[in-house]
């Protein structure tokens, strides 16, 4: 495989990749709904160790630096925070 078609490739990993992060971060107004009914406040820290853990074990089986694929995963929840607390009027982005 020639060096353009593995960056073809990596192309089309990228662009999924950044769709599954817009599909993960559009899930905050749910997670905000469920959060209210719930009587829970936005930030959770049971719920992001859990998330954490979770993407840690997965990262071991796929032979990944869990540490790297923990600092991922702590900008995507970040992010979902952020945008719960813009959804409930709290932050300063639309």
């Amino acid at each position: 495989m020639s060096l353009k078609e593995v960056r073809a490739k990596i192309q089309g990993i990228d662009s999924r990749l950044v769709g599954l992060i817009a599909e993960r971060t559009n899930l905050a107004k749910d997670v905000l709904d469920a959060k209210r009914a719930e009587g829970k406040s936005i930030n959770d820290d049971d719920q992001v160790r859990i998330v954490l853990d979770r993407a840690c074990s997965l990262a071991t089986e796929k032979n990944l630096d869990t540490e790297t694929v923990k600092r991922i995963f702590e900008l995507l929840i970040q992010m979902s925070i952020e945008r719960q607390h813009e959804l409930s009027g709290e932050g300063n982005l639309p």
